[in-house]
């Protein structure tokens, strides 16, 4: 039940990072509904937190490959292209 929760809870998040401040906020309604008890307090917000860390993680690799990807599409210069012109302009304005 908990498992089904943690799953809802962080599809619901999507992007947004969740603090800790959040997370002991949803443990204790969940605590006050029953759902949880005093004992399992610590362990749910931990559990919830490592996991809103490896989903921030995660959409963070996907947005870096898809930005990564649109620039070599729209063959955009890297920067070592442009590190690179710039020594040559360097050297050629020292000849």
């Amino acid at each position: 039940m908990f498992d089904l929760f943690k799953k809802a809870v962080l599809m619901g998040l999507g992007a947004v990072t969740i603090t800790k401040e959040k997370v002991e906020q949803i443990v204790d309604e969940l605590i006050k509904k029953g759902e949880l008890t005093e004992g399992e307090r610590s362990k749910a917000i931990r559990d919830l937190l490592t996991k809103a860390q490896e989903q921030e993680k995660a959409i963070n690799e996907k947005v870096n490959t898809i930005v990564k990807n649109a620039i070599e599409k729209l063959d955009l210069p890297s920067r070592k292209d442009i590190e690179r012109l710039e020594e040559k302009i360097d050297a050629l304005k020292k000849e």
